[in-house]
């Protein structure tokens, strides 16, 4: 089975926000055309702050009430049954809001702009607005199977009428179990408590299903024993302040990107270095770094999910939320002319694990904005970078082994 017809249009519209859902200012004098020659080694690139993954859901993060804050783009009907994506949006967009339908009335994703999104209100992010001091929530989720369209359910079932998920079960190895394809669903939890497997951080233990806490004395709940669930040690410790707008919207990151292993075999860079740096992100906290290829964004077969930029693809902030990342890619930028695979890496993505996990090279184990959640990026509208790199020749791939 052709694994672009069964996943292409779903996987595309998981990063395709990012060409649109960005200031226009951003853009300009970084991006120039591709060419078989440049002018410099190194090329330094801003990120953006977002709280969108694709579409589909609206956001990666929620409000109390699980509607969307929606910072990137908003799809608008511009005129009856004319739908385009509007960059530069902050706006709270309603759980209620009715994603693409087919001719049954079922959720169905294959066009993304196929329905917009209701709009509550726009939000206001001038430094002393209140709408900064909004704490921010995970979407709810579940089950990954049932009757509605579209991926894994977001919000969960119950929770809205429409499943607003777009985004197909990421890692099926991972999650889930056979037994919990129709049966598993998560309530949304604020960021800052949402759970970490194995650890709580309040010395209290949680249902994950429900969000409440376990009757210490009752001996209930699936991972308690006879004895009850007593918690944890207290000297283990959770930071308990929520997590606002504010503090989303504070952090600022760049990357540095350097060409580096030139081969005189092929008279080209075969390799290039990405060194990020990262200030006034969420402190103490664990995010991830992923790679945007081409053949996502151009619809050719056998597309690849955003995948790690390096392994491990880990960045840990300090108490002062600074961090930095970096690592060495194998042809990153082959020319698009000869690019068959579509490889090329257009855009790079941040984003922050909530539950403080990384699951090897998957994106995530339940879905957007559940477990994981965009934070920051690049541009994909056009190029992430002019360079072009070429394959290392047969001869000095051995000499590298």
């Amino acid at each position: 089975m052709n694994l672009f017809r069964c996943y292409g249009k779903k996987i595309i519209s998981l990063v395709l926000l990012f060409a649109t859902s960005l200031p226009a200012v951003a853009l300009q004098g970084q991006l120039g055309s591709v060419s078989d020659k440049h002018k410099e080694t190194s090329v330094t690139r801003k990120l953006i702050n977002t709280t969108q993954g694709p579409f589909w859901p609206p956001s990666a993060i929620a409000d109390k009430d699980g509607n969307f804050i929606v910072i990137g783009t908003s799809l608008a009907e511009v005129s009856p049954g004319v739908i385009i994506p509007v960059s530069d949006q902050a706006v709270l967009v309603s759980k209620e809001t009715v994603p693409p339908l087919d001719t049954n009335g079922k959720e169905d994703f294959s066009n993304p702009f196929g329905a917009h999104y209701e709009v509550i209100r726009k939000l206001d992010l001038n430094p002393e607005s209140p709408d900064l001091d909004i704490v921010l929530y995970s979407n709810s989720f579940g089950p990954t199977e049932g009757d509605f369209g579209g991926g894994p359910r977001i919000p969960r079932l119950g929770e809205s009428t429409y499943n607003l998920s777009s985004a197909p079960a990421l890692c099926p190895e991972v999650f889930p179990a056979l037994s919990q394809r129709r049966t598993y669903s998560r309530p949304s939890f604020p960021l800052h408590k949402i759970p970490i497997l194995g650890f709580r951080g309040d010395q209290i233990a949680y249902d994950v299903e429900t969000g409440k806490p376990y009757d210490p004395n009752s001996g209930t709940g699936s991972n308690c024993g006879v004895a009850g669930c007593s918690g944890e040690n207290k000297v283990d410790f959770r930071s308990d302040k929520p997590i606002t707008l504010r503090d989303w919207l504070a952090g600022s990151g760049k990357v540095k990107i350097t060409l580096t292993r030139y081969s005189a075999q092929v008279g080209a860079y075969t390799a290039a270095r990405f060194n990020f740096k990262f200030e006034k992100l969420l402190p103490n906290a664990v995010y991830t770094i992923v790679a945007v290829r081409r053949n996502v964004l151009e619809g050719r077969p056998n597309p690849m999910l955003p995948d790690p930029l390096g392994l491990p693809s880990y960045v840990i902030t300090d108490g002062t939320g600074s961090g930095r990342y970096s690592t060495e890619v194998v042809n990153p930028f082959p020319d698009p002319a000869t690019d068959d695979e579509g490889l090329r890496i257009v855009a790079v993505l941040m984003t922050y694990r909530s539950d403080y996990q990384n699951w090897g090279s998957c994106p995530a184990r339940l879905g957007p904005g559940v477990d994981v959640h965009a934070a920051m990026t690049t541009p994909v509208a056009m190029d992430l970078t002019d360079f072009i790199t070429k394959e290392l020749p047969p001869s000095e791939q051995m000499n590298e082994q």
